[in-house]
């Protein structure tokens, strides 16, 4: 009875954490149709913010800096968020950028 009652409970928890799985990759999914453009738009304006001070204004160096980082950070969590929907896809599932 012990290893029925062991192959039951195995059962169940590979259940549950599919379940999990699951539920998240749904979440991202539908988090990203939001957070995916943003990001994006963070991501070319800090682009162009970067540009701008570069070119124009070299001595606003804050500015410049909020720029940068705008562009390096929007890239990171994007990589992130792509990173994390992979994780929980399921198998066999083909992620397709829209942009």
């Amino acid at each position: 009875m012990r290893r029925v009652s062991k192959k039951v409970a195995v059962v169940a928890g590979k259940a549950v954490v599919g379940t999990i799985k699951y539920s998240l990759y749904v979440t991202l999914l539908l988090v990203g149709r939001v957070l995916v453009p943003l990001i994006s738009l963070a991501i070319a304006a800090g682009v162009l913010l970067f540009l701008f001070c570069l070119l124009f204004l070299r001595d606003r160096t804050p500015l410049l800096i909020c720029g940068a980082c705008a562009a390096v950070g929007g890239t990171v969590l994007q990589l992130i968020y792509y990173a994390a929907l992979r994780l929980v896809a399921p198998e066999g599932a083909v992620i397709v950028s829209e942009l």
